[in-house]
């Protein structure tokens, strides 16, 4: 998934079930902000004290990130979910939609005691959930020949496009210059709404893909989780929830069109402002940006001297600010889902 379902989809659904304009954001930029969380260094404050931050996505200008501790640590937990499917450990590493894992992670968070991160975090599992639609049937390790993807045929493209595509992708991101990770044999493919492709698996096996019938039933489960929540943390509930019935149609309609992300995200702005999605936008949904540094900005301020290194302040509201709250959120995730989860299953990975 990109940023057209993990931030415009994810925002458009927490406002159907119930949330108000600002928490619904909060949602949505914790699901979208872990595909950007992606500095590590701590931050030594000149007004005093420090903070650790947690990586939740690939450090893409540096190759050393792409080692065993990037797998474990970060695609594991925030985006390549075991499917615990099979016997042996690598075959339970792949991911399955909706699996009993995901689940488990659900569960364990909804019977959790409420933290004042607790949004934060199910933005973040939000995302982890989706992807388990996206990303099934490959892993976020790397296992030689296990995530391959051979003979791929990407419906209305011609020959040369998915090489074109990898090149393009290489260039710029450094995910899809290791094959053996994930799915970076078919580029972003299996993220785009609209794609239908086919290819086989390093057994052999045919797979014949609808990305709309998956994002579909990915979209349906995290309306589900959004009403779960709501139902037993009433008090985020502002409005009474809008029927899935009544948003399948335009939802199905949006991950049917073809485009760019940019194009695809213009998409959701336009319905999302418009009404379409089953409730009164306000005026500051007319116009909706995601900007993955703004919480940073918000809680940090950066004074940069030339020849010098950075240096960092805290701002007033740091200790309550989104950008720690999502830190804090995405570490109790981490830990819970490697040192937790996973082992109940067997999955020593932590």
């Amino acid at each position: 998934m990109e940023q057209d379902f993990h931030f415009y989809t994810v925002y458009s659904l927490a406002r159907a079930s119930g949330f108000d304009p600002d928490n619904a954001r909060l949602i949505a930029y914790s699901s979208q902000h872990t595909d950007d969380s992606k500095y590590k260094h701590v931050l030594e404050f000149e007004n005093g004290g420090r903070f650790q931050q947690v990586l939740t996505a690939h450090q893409f200008i540096d190759p050393r990130t792409l080692d065993k501790d990037t797998c474990y640590n970060i695609w594991v937990p925030f985006h390549f979910l075991p499917g615990n499917l099979g016997s042996g450990f690598y075959e339970r590493m792949f991911v399955r939609s909706n699996s009993v894992v995901a689940q488990r992670v659900i569960d364990d968070f909804l019977t959790s005691p409420m933290k004042p991160y607790s949004l934060h975090r199910l933005g973040i599992i939000l995302h982890l959930y989706a992807d388990t639609w996206s990303h099934q049937n490959f892993m976020g390790v790397m296992r030689e020949g296990m995530n391959d993807v051979r003979n791929l045929e990407v419906k209305g493209e011609g020959e040369g496009f998915i090489e074109s595509l990898l090149k393009k992708l290489q260039q710029k991101i450094l995910e899809y210059t290791a094959p053996l990770l994930g799915h970076a044999q078919a580029g972003t493919i299996p993220d785009e709404p609209f794609r239908e492709w086919e290819y086989e698996d390093y057994r052999g096996k045919h797979f014949s893909v609808s990305n709309h019938e998956r994002a579909l039933d990915a979209a349906q489960n995290c309306y589900t989780l959004l009403l779960r929540f709501l139902k037993q943390s009433p008090q985020f509930s502002s409005e009474s929830a809008v029927p899935w019935q009544n948003i399948v149609v335009r939802v199905s309609d949006l991950f049917g069109k073809e485009g760019s992300l940019e194009e695809r995200a213009k998409g959701w702005q336009g319905a999302i402002a418009d009404g379409s999605l089953g409730f009164d936008p306000k005026e500051e949904e007319k116009n909706l940006q995601y900007g993955n540094r703004d919480w940073f900005k918000a809680a940090v301020k950066v004074t940069k001297t030339e020849g010098q290194p950075d240096k960092y302040e805290k701002q007033p509201n740091f200790e309550s600010s989104n950008w720690k709250y999502f830190h804090d959120a995405a570490a109790l995730q981490k830990f819970s889902i490697l040192h937790e989860v996973l082992p109940e299953y067997g999955i020593i990975c932590g």
